[in-house]
C-alpha cells in the first residue's frame, strides 16, 4: 500500500481503524495502479474496488464484486459508482461487505 495515493491510503486506513482488519481485508490485485485498491470481507467473497483516478480532491470511483454465479468469470459485477465522497464510499463498503457497526 506504500505506493498508493495519499487519498487512497487515508481512506483505507480510516476504514480499517473504524471497522477492524478482521472485517476489511486489503486485496490489492492492482498493485501496479497506485490510484486503486481492493478491499474484501473476511471471507474474500465480496470485493470493493476503490479508485481515486488520480483526483486531488475527495472523490472516488467504486466498483462492487459479488461471488461468481458461473464458472466463466471470477466474480459477478454488483454495481459501479462514480464521483463519490469518502463518506459515500464508507456507506457502500459497509453495506456491500455486510459489516455490522
Amino acid at each position: 500500500m506504500e505506493q498508493k495515493t495519499q487519498q487512497i491510503k487515508k481512506l483505507i486506513s480510516y476504514l480499517i481503524k473504524k471497522y477492524g482488519s478482521a472485517n476489511i481485508i486489503v486485496t490489492d490485485y492492482w498493485d501496479a495502479d497506485n490510484t486503486a485498491i481492493g478491499i474484501a470481507d473476511k471471507t474474500k467473497e465480496y470485493t470493493v474496488y476503490i479508485s481515486d483516478n488520480g483526483r486531488t480532491e475527495n472523490r472516488f470511483y467504486v466498483s462492487l464484486e459479488n461471488p461468481p454465479t458461473t464458472n466463466n468469470f471470477p466474480y459477478t459485477p454488483a454495481g459501479d459508482f462514480d464521483n463519490l465522497s469518502a463518506e459515500e464510499v464508507e456507506k457502500i463498503v459497509i453495506e456491500h461487505l455486510k459489516i455490522i457497526k
